[in-house]
Parts: C-alpha cells; structure tokens; sequence
C-alpha cells in the first residue's frame, strides 16, 4: 500500500531509462514469468526425474508445479476481483480501479509467477547459489514490466508478495501430507457386548 503512492515515481523513472539495452534486457527476461515457459521446464524436469529414475526429481517438480499454478490461480483471481486499470491505459490515474470490469492489472501475474517458481526452486535444493539466481531473476521480471509500462510497482511488488507466501505454504501442505499418507486400519472389539468391526481412513 505504501509502494502505492509512489506508483507515479517509479513509472517516470522506469520510462525516462528506456533505451536499447533496456528494451533488450526485459524482452529476455519476460518469458521467465510467462507460464508458456514455466510450464514446458516444470515438465521437462518431471519427465526427467522419471526417464533417469529419480523419484526426487520427479516429486521436486510435482511440488513447484503445485506452487507455481495455484500462485497463478490466485492472482488470476484478485485480478478479476480488483480490476486495477493498466499504466498504459491511464498513466496519469494509479487508483484507477474497475471490479470485474476485465481490467487486470492488479497483481502482477509475470511476478506471481516468476517469485513462486523462485521461492519454490530455493526452498527445493541445497546449492547455495540458487536463490542468488532465482531472485535476481524474477526481480528482473518484476522490472521489465514496469519497464514495458504493463503494471504500477505496487502491481509488481503484490504479485511477487503473493508468488512467494503461496509458494512457502502451498509446499509446506505438501510435505505435511506426504508425512501423513492415508491408511486403512481395521479394528476388531470382542467383550462381554456382541463383537463390533470398525474401520478407520486418515488423511
């Protein structure tokens, strides 16, 4: 909400910096936001668990796939719900809001997903230099759609907030759950009373 009112400041400074090597560097690094590059990875990765037969491959991608999709889902969501006006579209109005009107910029959908992949990816290995990939990375995602004058900061700043707190906890009920795998217990009671047979499911 504070990133808010600086919306107008950040647009100036991210348009008066345009020039080739911009242009360049957010058409790079805009498809790692893109879910038509998300999701090609994220399967690649699990087909390769599966190919060299290594079931933490395979369940490490299942994971981040699950994070990255339902952080997506999200966002979709709120953009509807919001219905936040683009900057290309009113660049003199940040608070420009239309619920349920189509408008969709509100949160940044390229930094949802580049920020859960992100936190999802660090959270998924030991090597210490991967967050100081991953993050970089999707910051720059965040940058190149302000840069393309697509999203208001405060649009990039949501969108990577929701990315990385969807991802921390839709991995974590993961992991509770493979903890807790589902059984089938059969109990049998004999007493005084007829005998009872019971059975009992947990998830």
């Amino acid at each position: 909400g504070a990133l808010g009112l600086a919306d107008d400041w950040f647009r100036e400074r991210a348009v008066a910096s345009d020039g080739a090597a911009a242009r360049r560097l957010a058409r790079s690094v805009r498809p790692f936001g893109a879910p038509q590059v998300l999701g090609p990875a994220l399967l690649l990765g699990y087909l390769g668990g599966r190919a060299l037969d290594r079931p933490g491959l395979t369940a490490a991608s299942v994971r981040v796939t699950a994070a990255v999709v339902i952080a997506g889902a999200v966002a979709e969501a709120l953009k509807l719900a919001v219905g936040r006006v683009r900057p290309i579209d009113t660049p003199e109005e940040t608070d420009h809001f239309q619920p349920f009107s189509g408008h969709d910029s509100f949160p940044s959908g390229h930094a949802t997903l580049a920020f859960a992949a992100a936190t999802a990816l660090d959270r998924e290995t030991t090597a210490g230099w991967v967050q100081w990939v991953a993050y970089p990375l999707a910051g720059l995602v965040g940058w190149s759609r302000v840069h393309d004058d697509l999203h208001w900061a405060s649009d990039v700043a949501a969108g990577a907030a929701l990315g990385s707190w969807t991802a921390r906890k839709t991995e974590d009920a993961i992991r509770v759950r493979a903890e807790r795998p589902g059984r089938l217990g059969i109990r049998v009671e004999a007493g005084s009373s007829p005998m009872r047979l019971g059975a009992r499911f947990s998830f």
